[in-house]
């Protein structure tokens, strides 16, 4: 797969070129974020798609970042670009066309992927509570006796990162996508696909982004 762009924070948005993948982290909280993000308004159907949802400030904050990442790449100014919503509730681009999008957060990390083919991606704190025991396989269960809390929240992510790539995350369980262990990074299966997972750790957090096996961004 071709490599992945990393960015981190408001100044690696300045720099962030090509056609490769990029995902980008920020902290929310962080006031040069509040200013970046006032570079792109919100439009009418936005507010109508954000109102319902929890946390709709957060989001709210992080949909106008990511019209921002897709203006910079599309060469569109972020009033022209719209975001949607698949028919099961996924996060869709649907202009420019063309593009893969996908968001995550636990306030006050963010974390934003694009990419010309699907894609998906989740971040969590590092201290945060690992997850129950129900959400790995048995043959996970087996696997992951007596590894570290961060190693158990690094597979729940890419479980989450998978989820999101294959569009599906409000209609899986955990426990029906199984992760294995790669040189470079995670494979996850489910009965729906099969991803590709890479990790990073930083920031305090663990940060995932899932593509699908194979595939290569044009």
């Amino acid at each position: 797969m071709s490599e992945i762009v990393w960015l981190s924070g408001s100044d690696d948005f300045t720099i962030a070129t090509g056609d490769a993948p990029v995902v980008w982290y920020l902290r929310l909280d962080e006031p040069e974020t509040e200013r970046l993000a006032g570079g792109a308004m919100l439009s009418a159907a936005d507010l109508q798609d954000l109102a319902a949802k929890p946390e709709a400030g957060m989001r709210a904050l992080r949909r106008r970042l990511a019209k921002l990442l897709l203006a910079r790449f599309s060469g569109l100014h972020p009033d022209e670009i719209t975001i949607g919503r698949t028919g099961i509730g996924a996060p869709q681009v649907l202009q420019p066309e063309g593009w893969h999008i996908s968001l995550a957060g636990r306030f006050p990390h963010c974390l934003i992927g694009l990419s010309r083919l699907p894609i998906g991606v989740d971040v969590e704190p590092l201290d945060a509570e690992p997850p129950p025991e129900d959400s790995f396989t048995r043959t996970e269960r087996l696997a992951l006796q007596g590894v570290t809390d961060t190693t158990l929240i690094t597979r729940w992510t890419a479980k989450e990162a998978h989820a999101k790539c294959l569009g599906i995350a409000s209609r899986i369980d955990a426990d029906e996508m199984e992760t294995v262990e790669l040189e470079d990074g995670l494979r996850v299966v489910s009965h729906q696909g099969e991803t590709r997972v890479h990790v990073r750790l930083e920031n305090g957090t663990v940060q995932a982004v899932a593509r699908l096996a194979g595939s290569d961004a044009p």
